[in-house]
């Protein structure tokens, strides 16, 4: 588009989480405002480069979700820097998280911020081609949204508005069609494993297994590389044992010690445990060839699928997304997985009677 000069002044980057939306929503604009732009990238180096690198350039403007008592984005800005610049695949939550670490207050995007949008698009620009304004996570936009209508439509000359979201169908409808939307498809396995190789000094063996339990998502693999999941697969089959077995003592053990593993850990551990859930319901109705799992754990799925069917096996990942949700807002850990491994457990046997 910025080579045939088809610029679109409203844009939404929209991709799934960690497909590295917001950090390519970043380099277009420093690419359209390079000094000395070759034919596949900015060059890096130039004054327009180094200040937007650094995300210090007077031209570029991030509206962020935020929480009380914060109104504004510009709030935030050394905050927002930081953690950027540290995760360029940051999610909302780890955002919220890095805001107030309690992380139970809903994230918006105000009528104040959108105001101060309009405001700030309608001055000229310092010294840039192109005054950048990057909304992330537009789904924050709820009725607030629709003051920035009319800047959406007819924005001032020079001026580029990046969107950057997750998924369209939280997006205002009004906000979507007034975007050229650039759908951005998720990372594939081997993008994320040359990653982790060349910048995290991986092992090939983990790096293969993060991407795999990562599926596209290049901030979760950051995550993995961060907590030891080594362990999932032990952890995951003896507690679908525990709760098949139904013997509260060694399901209250385990318990104990799942909920002693830290939040971060146990987030991963939920999805891992959904990934497993999903993969025995390809393995039984689908096509055994698109599983991605290792031997090990298709040798455990081939005798665990018995027990799944159709409708305990949506009752359990129903099960299991909410409680990746409870996790996030604090809930008490020990309480969650005892109620949690009860359900399952329910879900398994009944699942058997049924058979």
């Amino acid at each position: 588009m910025a080579q045939a000069g088809r610029i679109s002044h409203t844009q939404l980057f929209v991709g799934p989480e960690g497909s590295g939306n917001l950090a390519l929503a970043l380099a277009y604009a420093q690419y359209v405002n390079c000094l000395h732009a070759t034919d596949t990238d900015s060059c890096g180096t130039c004054s327009s480069c180094v200040k937007f690198e650094k995300l210090v350039h007077p031209d570029l403007h991030f509206t962020v979700p935020t929480i009380s008592p914060y109104k504004q984005s510009k709030e935030l800005a050394e905050d927002w820097r930081e953690a950027f610049q540290k995760n360029p695949y940051i999610n909302d939550f780890d955002w919220l998280q890095t805001i107030d670490t309690n992380a139970n207050k809903q994230g918006n995007i105000t009528s104040d911020e959108c105001r101060d949008i309009v405001g700030r698009l309608g001055l000229t620009s310092y010294e840039a081609k192109y005054k950048v304004q990057i909304i992330w996570q537009a789904e924050y936009l709820k009725t607030e949204g629709n003051i920035l209508l009319k800047l959406l439509e007819e924005p001032p000359q020079g001026t580029l508005i990046i969107l950057v979201a997750n998924n369209t169908e939280k997006v205002l409808p009004t906000i979507l069609s007034r975007a050229q939307t650039v759908k951005i498809p998720k990372l594939q396995d081997q993008e994320i494993e040359d990653a982790l190789l060349a910048h995290h000094a991986c092992m090939p063996q983990k790096a293969s297994d993060i991407a795999r339990l990562a599926d596209g998502d290049y901030n979760l693999a950051l995550s993995l590389l961060a907590v030891e999941h080594d362990g999932y697969f032990e952890t995951y089959s003896q507690w679908m044992r525990f709760c098949f077995g139904g013997k509260v003592d060694e399901l209250q053990k385990w318990v104990e010690n799942i909920s002693g593993s830290g939040r971060e850990y146990v987030k991963n551990f939920l999805g891992y445990t959904s990934q497993m859930m999903r993969a025995a319901f390809i393995y039984k109705y689908g096509d055994p060839k698109l599983l991605r799992v290792n031997e090990q754990e298709r040798q455990f799925l081939v005798k665990f699928s018995s027990f799944l069917f159709e409708h305990n096996l949506s009752a359990i990942v129903e099960s299991l997304d909410e409680a990746v949700v409870a996790t996030e807002r604090n809930a008490n850990l020990k309480i969650l997985f005892l109620n949690l491994s009860l359900y399952i457990g329910r879900q398994l046997k009944g699942g058997q009677k049924a058979a």
